[in-house]
């Protein structure tokens, strides 16, 4: 019986290895499948870095297909284009094997001996060691540029104010006097206690161009302000940002955070011109916490309004409305307006509607829904038995004790009488590899066993939504603000208001729940997916 296989391509952006197209690697998978007489069931062909493998939606896709027993086979050119670390390798075949799957390379073959296994380990470390190499050469020469040679790290484009000496070398920051007076002015403003709104307005009705070369919004300004505390001092430095991958809802997700000051590379006095004085900076700086000190926006009664902080937009500009206290002789009226109104660069009309009204309406349209919620326990533990963790966990922990094993065993070779030199030298070279490749399983299950917790957590919160919902239909009593902002949250709820006139009605409420929320079938089959209603 002819074996069923897929032919899995993959290239990335930062290939250096191997760095042929997904055209040329399908034309030799097929040629290896028509020698062999494999059958091809699908060609697969990803952009993706080859360093982790959850990430890659069509990997994925492929995995649950040969788990499911769908195919047989894979077939890889080589074994990087299926992964380029060694313990998600060896986590991966060890789960195949268990599901009676085989991974065929096209240009690299190995048996499945001991030794087989150990040139290949050989092999693949010294194709990670050298990517990781080019990686470090590549951190070492960004990090002799800003130190030795005191140039900038330079983006796509220098900072507003500042401009290359040489726009093609990208190597000295020099002021860029047009746009350097632009940002004394406006720190000058703000030091004098304007408001951002004020600012942007000015800049907006002088037509001075903004950084992008279209109009200035409050963003801007604020972007422009806050650079005042180090560079536009003349103070800069390099790797102020990092990106860190972690774990949020099951899924490793790459988080871009800025590092404490002891943790970035401070650049040497002079690598950027100072703008503005040191007074200046100050006095702009602080100017922002006392008008925010002396705000009438801040709203110690968060409760008075349902759909506040992300529920509601404007439908004509898309931005988010805010609340506002009407005083009124006859009392206090509260709204929701649409910003793009104060805002300097005016963005649509005056969009605004009653609080309590809109907030009545739509959480009475929110009660139909939940009254009708198709809501099972079963349907919460149907995805665990579709879990994407337990079958690599095993599989690590399997490859983890095999590992170990080979260890003991090399140590046991150790003590063999008579144990020449030459022989001694390739055990105890061996031995440390596995040793480095014990390590790497060690974290890749912690790695694994870390996204399990967070897939659990997320779980637990949709268990206590159910809980609650069935809760709310055996009582058939109203829920507390709580309550009704998580229901807000788990149903994706959004409100567009319109102008009273508009052909679509004043508002539409749009439900659009989390995938997690559609996986688990908690939704009746007429909202399931992006669903709205229209209303006056």
């Amino acid at each position: 019986m002819a074996t069923i296989v897929i032919i899995y391509c993959r290239v990335s952006t930062d290939d250096q290895l191997d760095n042929t197209s997904l055209e040329q690697q399908e034309l030799d998978g097929r040629e290896y499948c028509d020698e062999h007489g494999f059958i091809v069931a699908g060609v697969i062909k990803e952009v993706y870095t080859g360093s982790v493998w959850r990430e890659r939606k069509l990997f994925m896709q492929m995995r649950q297909r040969y788990l499911a027993g769908e195919v047989q086979g894979v077939v890889v050119r080589t074994y990087s284009r299926f992964t380029r670390v060694i313990a998600d390798y060896f986590v991966l075949t060890q789960e195949m094997r268990e599901h009676n799957v085989k991974l065929y390379c096209v240009k690299e073959q190995y048996d499945d001996s001991p030794l087989g296994r150990c040139l290949q380990v050989m092999q693949m470390g010294f194709n990670e060691q050298e990517r990781e190499t080019t990686r470090q050469r590549t951190i070492d020469g960004k990090r002799a540029r800003v130190t030795n040679k005191k140039l900038y790290l330079a983006g796509k484009k220098p900072p507003y104010g500042l401009t290359f000496d040489d726009a093609k070398v990208k190597g000295k920051l020099i002021i860029n006097e047009a746009e350097a007076s632009v940002v004394r002015d406006i720190l000058h403003m703000r030091a004098d206690k304007q408001t951002i709104y004020a600012i942007t307005k000015f800049l907006i009705d002088a037509n001075i161009p903004s950084p992008s070369g279209g109009r200035w919004n409050e963003r801007t300004v604020r972007m422009i302000i806050e650079r005042a505390a180090d560079l536009y001092q003349g103070i800069a430095y390099a790797y102020k940002y990092e990106l860190t991958k972690e774990y949020r809802n099951g899924k490793l997700t790459t988080v871009k955070r800025v590092r404490p000051v002891s943790e970035r590379l401070l650049l040497p006095e002079g690598t950027v011109p100072r703008i503005i004085d040191e007074e200046t900076a100050r006095l702009a700086l602080a100017s922002a916490g006392i008008n925010a000190q002396d705000s009438s926006r801040n709203n110690p009664n968060t409760e008075d309004t349902l759909l506040r902080s992300g529920y509601i937009r404007c439908g004509q500009c898309g931005n988010l409305m805010s609340m506002r206290r009407h005083k009124k002789s006859d009392g206090v009226y509260l709204i929701y307006r649409c910003p793009g109104l104060a805002r300097a660069a005016r963005t649509c009309e005056y969009i605004e509607v009653s609080a309590p009204k809109i907030d009545t309406i739509v959480w009475d349209y929110l009660l139909g829904v939940l009254r009708d919620l198709e809501i099972v326990e079963a349907a919460v533990n149907s995805i665990l038995e579709l879990d994407e963790f337990t079958s690599p966990e095993k599989a690590a922990i399997k490859t983890i004790d095999d590992c170990k094993a080979l260890i003991e065993q090399y140590r046991e070779d150790l003590k063999t009488p008579g144990l020449s030199r030459g022989a001694r030298a390739v055990v105890l070279e061996d031995l440390g590899k596995q040793t480095e490749l014990l390590e790497e399983l060690e974290q890749t299950l912690a790695a694994i066993q870390a996204g399990r917790v967070s897939f659990e957590k997320v779980l637990n919160e949709y268990r206590d939504f159910v809980a609650w919902c069935q809760e709310f239909k055996r009582s058939g009593g109203d829920a507390s603000y709580k309550r009704k902002r998580e229901a807000l949250r788990f149903l994706g709820v959004s409100v567009y208001i319109y102008k009273r006139s508009s052909p679509e009605g004043q508002y539409k409420i749009r439900l659009a729940p989390p995938e997690l929320m559609r996986s688990l079938k908690l939704l009746p089959k007429h909202i399931e997916g992006t669903s709205s209603r229209s209303g006056s």
